[in-house]
């Protein structure tokens, strides 16, 4: 078994990667909605400037088995490196999942990062001995965070999305403005949208790992949205302002990937502390909802994840109707 770097500019490897990510996300996993490779081939080629990404191959003999992801925060958790390893089902037990693992590590070595980070997909009543937590657990890595993944059925009645809006509004009505906005917030908005969806994992229960806030710009949140654009992806963005600052005090993303799939992503959530306790986390999510059903009402569940820990956003999501599908425990190994 051979491990090399990946080019991401090379259509015939990108092509197998693309095959193996989709057999892999499928298996066993009737609900996986995957994105055409057009779409992973533009994601997996896109340079973010506060991070390097890299992408390697396990090869047997000629063929592509499995690869990993790695990406290196260059501006904040300077100390982590995070990675994604997937290996095709019929090629399993065979050393390409360690041989994969063993280069993550040295990638995180040779760049002084101390931890390396990733999570993993497994049935809801999966134990530690299920086969990926096993794998993990057996190459040193501990399960720093317990997570959930939840499925909303699509559409929400619109009696039970006016019921919940009902008991918000009270806390924030004549306190803040609620607005939404399609494929990103106008420029003015920006900086402090940022501000907020920089605390979104620095904020929210990790278990053992600690996060810093990160430090996306203004021009990074642009160049991320080009990215979208040329994906065919749209993002709505519900965001609760304050009057006196005409600043985002709260927001929500919900993500509908190009093409015509059947799902829809829960991005960031995050409510700034000195303005909890108004309901806002509920109101936005809502709205944004509303705007989804109008806007694409051919999508059938929207996808999102929880630390179990994090109960006041797992209570708002239930009541929503959002229900565990599956866990997505988080794994750390300290190097």
């Amino acid at each position: 078994m051979q491990v090399r770097q990946v080019d991401v500019e090379d259509d015939e490897l990108l092509r197998r990667i693309h095959e193996v990510w989709v057999a892999s996300r499928s298996f066993e996993r009737p609900w996986n909605d995957p994105q055409s490779f057009e779409f992973f081939a533009l994601e997996c080629r896109f340079e973010d400037a506060g991070e390097e990404h890299r992408v390697w191959g396990a090869f047997d003999g000629d063929l592509l088995v499995g690869y990993s992801r790695t990406w290196i925060p260059l501006h904040d958790n300077t100390s982590k490196l995070f990675a994604d390893v997937v290996v095709a089902p019929d090629h399993r037990g065979r050393g390409a999942g360690t041989a994969l693992l063993e280069q993550v590590v040295d990638v995180a070595r040779s760049r002084s990062r101390n931890e390396v980070v990733g999570d993993l997909l497994a049935p809801a009543d999966s134990t530690t001995e299920h086969p990926y937590r096993r794998f993990a657990l057996k190459h040193g890595f501990a399960e720093a965070s317990q997570d959930s993944m939840r499925h909303l059925p699509l559409p929400v009645p619109s009696q039970r999305l006016d019921e919940l809006a009902a008991k918000a509004e009270p806390a924030w009505r004549g306190r803040y403005e609620l607005a939404t906005y399609l494929d990103g917030v106008p420029e003015p908005l920006q900086q402090s949208l940022c501000d907020a969806a920089n605390l979104v994992d620095a904020e929210a229960p990790t278990g053992d790992i600690d996060f810093e806030p990160e430090s996306v710009t203004p021009e990074r949140y642009r160049h991320e949205l080009e990215l979208e654009r040329d994906q065919g992806t749209h993002r709505l963005t519900t965001v609760a302002l304050d009057p006196a600052t005409s600043q985002v005090v709260a927001y929500t993303d919900l993500v509908v990937p190009g093409g015509s799939g059947r799902s829809v992503w829960q991005w960031g959530t995050l409510v700034r502390a000195e303005h909890r306790g108004h309901r806002l986390g509920m109101a936005v999510k809502v709205e944004n909802l509303r705007r989804l059903q109008v806007e694409h009402p051919s999508r059938e569940f929207v996808v999102t994840g929880n630390a179990d820990a994090n109960q006041w956003m797992v209570g708002i999501n239930e009541s929503l109707g959002f229900r565990v599908r599956e866990i997505c425990p988080m794994y750390q190994r300290r190097i």
